[in-house]
């Protein structure tokens, strides 16, 4: 990393340098950056800069070159990209039941003694998600199949609306396999405004492949009745769509990347989160079938970015969930709220997860591992002040800290890393952080965004366009 070169009332700010074909990106911890061609990289590292000439300006507009003027703009700029600092956890996941009433090959939920949440445990999310300094609450019920604990659900929908009395933004969601749901769930959740998010891995050959009932039949044809019953209960009300799917990818999915976004648009759906399913839970012993490499992912995500880059040319409204969040904080500088592009991490401090008996986790992969070992508490006899004080979220953080293991990046302002990952991989929360899966693959999409934008406007247009 170079070093504050002081000229006059300016200096250049410490940056890092990616060759990316025949460009250079620079960028520092800040998050600002720019893309130099070979001769205006030359001459940024022998300092030829003068305050008259366009590259100083544009330097100086990118926030790589500081002076009194623009600081304020650069220091509110950071703020925004690492708002889940100043903040508490704003996503809450709830574990409504362990049970499920499939038996999906890469299930990383899979326990062998199930167990429901009750009332009173629910009731004491709402007081936690009230008793937390932001102003947003985000609800997430997951399972299991969060949809076998109806009665449970419906409480919490209900009684956090009329806890409200502070004017919190609440947000509530649901992620469910959507086999169990019929008129009755689909009417309360819809006129609640739950924003439902429905596994579907692709067309009925890939989705069929892993999404299957306890005798091995497959899913398919009742996700896809559930998702014309939600599409049409939005449609009869005239109000927007609060439907998402979200594929889990596996061995079998890495062969048809053109057909799973094919089968989104089919669908209707515009936006398509293309992440690879992970080595925890009940996937560990099915990895061999079900695993990949992370080269394997890079090489399938690269071919169905391209083909999404390629329907957007034609006028398909279709766009990635990660590519979305790294180009937010690539383009405007601001937090998307993705907890594995944080650094520390955003476990226990951005998401926090409560189990049906009230356990505490730090994030949604903490609680798969299959031990206690990333355990904060138990909401029935701690409070989130205790819980986040735990020595075990100091070590998470302190071990997802990118800048404390030297690492001279340029793409370390955009990504992050993830302790309960790198355990499962490496054995330590501490991580050969160039060896782990997750580098790999961010690097591998940093890359792949940064190179559309060098290869020309359209793409550069296309990906303004994603993040509004």
């Amino acid at each position: 990393m170079n070093t504050v070169e002081q000229v006059k009332d300016w200096a250049v700010l410490p940056y890092n340098t990616e060759k990316i074909n025949d460009h250079y990106l620079i960028s520092n911890i800040l998050g600002s950056w720019d893309l130099l061609d070979c001769n205006e990289f030359k001459r940024l590292e022998q300092f030829s800069l003068d305050e008259n000439d366009d590259l100083f300006n544009r330097l100086y507009d990118k926030g790589v070159i500081v002076k009194e003027e623009n600081l304020p703009k650069i220091i509110n700029e950071y703020r925004n990209l690492q708002s889940h600092l100043f903040s508490d956890a704003s996503l809450h996941i709830a574990v409504l039941t362990t049970r499920c009433n499939i038996a999906c090959n890469y299930c990383q939920t899979r326990t062998e003694d199930p167990a429901d949440m009750n009332i009173a445990t629910a009731a004491k999310i709402i007081d936690y998600c009230f008793g937390m300094r932001n102003q947003n609450i985000n609800l997430e019920f997951q399972g299991g199949e969060p949809l076998l604990n109806w009665d449970v659900l419906k409480f919490l929908v209900e009684n956090i609306q009329n806890f409200n009395t502070i004017n919190k933004n609440i947000k509530i969601s649901l992620v469910t396999n959507g086999v169990l749901l019929n008129d009755e769930k689909v009417n309360f959740l819809v006129d609640n405004g739950v924003n439902i998010c429905v596994s579907v891995d692709g067309p009925e050959k890939v989705h069929n492949s892993n999404r299957v009932f306890s005798d091995g039949k497959g899913t398919y044809e009742k996700v896809k009745a559930s998702i014309a019953m939600l599409q049409e209960a939005y449609k009869k009300r005239g109000i927007p769509s609060k439907l998402a799917l979200l594929p889990t990818l596996s061995k079998q999915s890495l062969s048809f990347a053109k057909e799973i976004i094919d089968e989104y648009v089919g669908l209707g759906i515009s936006i398509i989160s293309l992440r690879p399913s992970n080595k925890l839970g009940g996937a560990q012993c099915q990895w061999d079938s079900i695993g990949f490499s992370p080269e394997e992912f890079n090489h399938f995500w690269s071919d169905a970015m391209d083909y999404i880059l390629e329907l957007n040319k034609q006028g398909v409204n279709i766009k990635e969930t990660m590519a979305i969040a790294m180009l937010t904080k690539i383009l405007k500088k601001q937090n998307p709220g993705h907890v594995d592009l944080m650094s520390p991490c955003g476990a226990g401090r951005a998401v926090i997860t409560y189990m049906p008996n009230g356990d505490l986790y730090p994030c949604d992969e903490a609680r798969m591992v299959g031990s206690d070992m990333f355990k904060l508490g138990n909401i029935l006899d701690s409070t989130y002040e205790k819980a986040i004080k735990n020595p075990k979220l100091f070590s998470i953080c302190e071990s997802s800290l990118l800048d404390l293991w030297d690492y001279n990046s340029a793409f370390l302002p955009w990504t992050g890393t993830c302790p309960v990952l790198n355990y499962m991989s490496q054995g330590n929360i501490v991580p050969k952080i160039t060896q782990t899966p997750k580098h790999k693959v961010h690097n591998f999409q940093l890359r792949y965004l940064f190179t559309k934008i060098i290869e020309n406007k359209k793409n550069l247009e296309i990906f303004q366009q994603w993040t509004g």
